[in-house]
């Protein structure tokens, strides 16, 4: 509900604050950054030391590092070539910091991430569930950002209030959210909810023209898509199911780093996908054939999560049942986690 409130004022006022100057934008958050960090700093119970070597920062050098170099070779990669040798070396520099952390993960005491948790199917489910939602929709979002704002003259505030229904959608079902999870497990929402959302893509993709209708096109397609992230707590409760106590701060470490790293590398696809496209097009019409292969490729990121998450369901039926827990079991392990 939070996530879902802050999505929802984060449009208005960034509309807001657009519309006075795009530099706003970015200094807004500093003073809320600070007051959180504030917060935390006297809220958060301080954790127990962990004894001697307890902090795996190796650990952490090589796969901030890796996550880091990754997103950047994949965003410069369609300037400088996919084929030339900058970006060749960077993939080889992330495929060796990924190697160094595994090697210091499996060797040191305390590891940053214990290499076995990432062999759990629920985590790893929905670790690519996660990466499917929000790397196709922050990725739908950008498009329709530069096509509706730079090409079809809207302003800031009011693209910002035609994407609120799928905020308001999100806020209001964190109310039932955890009954249906009771009800009918996490796999068959996350399942349902990710077709509902692919849905909305494909929708958006093969009607958006340049002169669209809100009602008749925009929000039925807002509403499908706002559906995939209905199932955005039983992905998150999903991750942490079946975890030691002990651990689900790892879990839902993983599944947040999935989500931030993922989001970011599909994002960068994408931009490289429409970049192509678009050179050189200035009419609203050939911006929107150059836009069409991005689009087309969201869906498809969705598309591929939801499949993901049927063949999960598939395979737990086979077995007799589900691995996840109920929504009353895991709370208080989120709670923990949080």
């Amino acid at each position: 509900m939070f996530g879902a409130g802050g999505y929802s004022s984060g449009l208005l006022f960034g509309g807001l604050m657009t519309g006075v100057g795009w530099r706003w934008t970015f200094l807004l958050p500093v003073p809320i950054a600070l007051l959180a960090l504030a917060a935390a700093w006297v809220l958060i119970p301080k954790d127990k030391p962990v004894g001697e070597g307890g902090h795996d920062f190796v650990g952490a050098l090589t796969s901030g590092g890796a996550m880091l170099l990754l997103v950047y070779t994949v965003v410069t990669a369609p300037e400088v070539g996919w084929a030339s040798t900058r970006t060749i070396l960077s993939f080889i520099g992330v495929a060796a910091l990924l190697a160094a952390f595994v090697l210091v993960e499996s060797r040191i005491a305390h590891p940053l991430i214990r290499l076995g948790i990432l062999r759990k199917p629920t985590l790893l489910r929905a670790s690519i569930a996660i990466v499917a939602v929000g790397g196709s929709y922050f990725s739908w979002q950008f498009i329709v950002t530069l096509f509706l704002q730079d090409n079809l003259g809207w302003s800031p505030l009011e693209l910002a209030l035609a994407l609120l229904p799928i905020g308001l959608m999100v806020t209001l079902s964190a109310v039932f959210s955890h009954k249906l999870v009771d009800r009918f497990g996490t796999s068959p929402i996350i399942a349902v909810t990710m077709t509902v959302m692919a849905l909305g893509y494909l929708m958006f993709v093969l009607r958006l023209d340049t002169d669209p209708s809100y009602l008749g096109m925009l929000l039925p397609a807002l509403i499908l898509i706002g559906v995939g992230w209905i199932g955005f707590p039983a992905i998150n409760i999903q991750a942490t199911s079946g975890i030691d106590p002990d651990e689900q701060g790892l879990a839902a470490g993983v599944l947040q780093t999935s989500m931030q790293v993922g989001a970011a590398i599909v994002l960068a696809v994408t931009t490289a996908v429409i970049a192509s496209g678009t050179q050189g097009s200035t009419s609203p019409t050939a911006m929107l054939d150059g836009y069409r292969p991005g689009l087309a490729f969201a869906a498809a990121v969705c598309a591929v999560g939801a499949l993901v998450a049927l063949l999960g369901l598939a395979a737990e039926r086979r077995q007799g049942g589900d691995d996840d827990l109920d929504a009353s079991e895991v709370e208080p392990e989120l709670a923990s986690a949080a």
